[in-house]
């Protein structure tokens, strides 16, 4: 019985094939045309193989709907780490407002594997238009939250009022958000228990929750917070086994954010080292200091201004790929905010480029997500150039660092697109959509 059954059923998968293709090639043109398009200029990111008509209308007649709003037009790198993160929910899809796209960072999202399609990416100056348009999002993904509520903040109330937008409010600045536009914009959404606000470290989310938010007058009994790392993937070229060891700073210019002064000092006697060991194992070693950033330069001293460059201007691919062929990432911090209250952007993008991290045991306590294994660790009573002068000869560590870093930054991608559906499935379970909901937004289309 079983050898005469088989054929039948392969009769049968050939049917069901044939009746698929004529339903599917008997589409009329309007029905194609119905589908959403993204702008031109914009590559569709992979889907999985699932399916981009599966992950699009979903088994529960459509998609969740998230949006990603950057109304600053700087925080690049934040806005791609989240971007990865939420797109890592199926049956979903994306639309990104964005005030600028830099530095060809459009090349590095469009190669990130997404579960759910970037249907549209629109300027953040329409954001209210689209918004009152409709449909509206589920999901609203403020990435720089206390700028993006203070200029759009008929927008942002405008879906609180409509009642069914979950904000997530990524700060920056834990202690910008004791008063504001933006404070009585994020307490209108806490009210009615519609926000979910997110730091880039663990330190931010403990200032804001433990020291701000305190201070508010009539202050919540609680907030719901959470941690998120910045990371995301970018394809970088190996490191060049011959060339000497390489140095990297990155960011602003400015001395207020960076300890040029101190780092240049002390650079003399990390080449005085490196010269000492090309001594002796005939490597001809030559060390330096690149410095990829913008603004104005710092002055260099004339007795390192041969090993110190100045990288600038760079798309966000020939950044990453710079940086990857680091030896040490310096953070060279100039103020203890940066371990406290706000978050820097050298640590997740020694990450990103896979190049370990100078860092003190302040360092590590206030950027949690950093493994030890992971970066050249200060000894008691060591600075930062103490601590590459003491390993910058270590070649096997070297190797042993960059690949905990790589392990480490394959790790935290995991556990963020794992938390992030969490907290939208916590979000959503809040105020579910009923099918009037889904009539609504397709009356408003």
């Amino acid at each position: 019985m079983a050898a005469l059954a088989l054929p039948k059923r392969i009769y049968s998968l050939v049917l069901l094939l044939l009746i698929v293709a004529i339903a599917i090639f008997s589409l009329s043109d309007d029905a194609w045309n119905a589908v959403p398009r993204p702008p031109p200029g914009w590559r569709m990111p992979f889907t999985t193989d699932t399916g981009i008509l599966a992950n699009w209308w979903g088994s529960t007649g459509r998609p969740l709907r998230i949006a990603v709003l950057e109304a600053v037009g700087t925080h690049d790198e934040v806005t791609a780490a989240l971007v990865h993160a939420f797109g890592g929910h199926d049956n979903a899809e994306l639309v990104l407002y964005l005030k600028n796209q830099r530095y060809n960072m459009d090349a590095i999202i469009n190669g990130f594997r997404l579960h759910s399609p970037i249907v549209a990416v629109e300027s953040s100056d329409i954001f209210l238009d689209r918004m009152q348009a409709g449909p509206r999002p589920d999901i609203l993904v403020s990435t720089t939250c206390e700028i993006d509520a203070d200029r759009k903040p008929n927008a942002f109330r405008y879906l609180l009022a409509q009642g069914t937008t979950h904000l997530f409010c990524v700060v920056h600045h834990a202690d910008r958000w004791g008063k504001g536009r933006h404070v009585h914009v994020a307490r209108e959404f806490l009210d009615k228990d519609m926000i979910d606000f997110i730091g880039l470290s663990q330190h931010t989310v403990d200032f804001f929750v433990n020291t701000t938010v305190p201070k508010w007058e009539n202050p919540p009994t609680s907030v719901r917070m959470h941690a998120f790392p910045p990371v995301f993937p970018v394809d970088v070229p190996d490191l060049d086994p011959d060339a000497g060891p390489s140095l990297a700073m990155q960011g602003d210019y400015s001395a207020g954010r960076r300890d040029y002064e101190n780092i240049f000092r002390q650079l003399s006697n990390v080449i005085d080292r490196t010269r000492e060991l090309s001594a002796t194992t005939h490597d001809n070693d030559t060390v330096s200091l690149r410095l990829l950033g913008h603004g104005k330069h710092p002055q260099v001293p004339e007795t390192v201004r041969d090993r110190v460059f100045f990288d600038e201007g760079l798309s966000y691919p020939d950044f990453y790929a710079l940086l990857a062929q680091s030896f040490s990432v310096v953070p060279a911090f100039a103020s203890d905010t940066y371990l406290d209250r706000k978050a820097s952007s050298t640590v997740p993008a020694s990450l990103i480029a896979g190049a370990p991290l100078v860092a003190s045991e302040e360092l590590l306590a206030a950027y949690s997500y950093l493994p030890r294994e992971a970066a050249w660790v200060a000894e008691p009573g060591e600075g930062e150039m103490d601590v590459i002068e003491r390993v910058i000869g270590e070649k096997d560590e070297f190797w042993k660092k960059r690949k905990h870093v790589r392990e480490a930054r394959e790790n935290i991608m995991k556990e963020n697109r794992v938390h992030v559906r969490e907290w939208m499935e916590s979000a959503l379970a809040l105020h579910p959509h009923d099918d009037e909901d889904v009539e609504e937004n397709a009356e408003e289309q």
